[in-house]
């Protein structure tokens, strides 16, 4: 008698179903997922998705936060081009992911609406959060003159993020986007100039 295949447990379930849950949510939106189908297509008993999960919304809200990185620290490398490099390549490894790029581009086509929204919203709060501490920790260092437009620079910089990797029709690797951090900072860095009137 064959051997009986091994059932994938622990972690390497709980990451399984939460990347089939993001390719489902991106193929069929937020509205239509099923935890039946997702335990169909992810090999796994649906009561084995229930007990950790009881609804579609609570496993979405998982395979979300998860996918993007929220809870963990933000770069801390000593220096603010160090922890913009860092905090670039996480975005992109996360936004690269072909399910996190389709909700992503759900994201941000048109005015976003309903639970998705809600979603990615408290997702985007929680990494705009990150990158605060990254900014803070630099003025606190000196690197950023006093009265730096914090949100400024972040809004640039994530914009940038998003085009260069999320819309862009060429590819960005890791020195693109180290290319990128260094002529955003070319700006940042320099001494205010006020001109001169006229």
């Amino acid at each position: 008698m064959a051997a009986l295949r091994k059932q994938v447990r622990g972690a390497r379930l709980v990451a399984k179903v939460l990347r089939v849950t993001l390719a489902e949510v991106g193929r069929v939106g937020l509205e239509h997922l099923s935890i039946e189908e997702v335990a169909a297509r992810a090999g796994v008993n649906k009561t084995t998705i229930y007990r950790r999960w009881p609804a579609p919304d609570d496993l979405a809200r998982e395979a979300l936060r998860c996918a993007a990185g929220t809870g963990n620290p933000a770069p801390d490398t000593g220096s603010l081009r160090g922890d913009l490099r860092a905090f670039a390549r996480e975005f992109r490894s996360i936004a690269t992911l072909p399910e996190m790029k389709t909700i992503m581009r759900l994201r941000w086509s048109g005015t976003p609406k309903g639970p998705l929204a809600a979603f990615t919203r408290d997702i985007q709060e929680k990494k705009h959060a990150e990158w605060r501490v990254m900014l803070k920790r630099a003025a606190s260092r000196g690197e950023l003159r006093r009265g730096v437009d914090i949100d400024l620079i972040q809004d640039v910089m994530l914009g940038t993020l998003i085009y260069l990797v999320v819309q862009s029709p060429r590819r960005s690797d890791a020195a693109r986007l180290d290319r990128a951090v260094d002529i955003v900072l070319v700006g940042v860095l320099q001494p205010s100039r006020r001109r001169s009137a006229r």
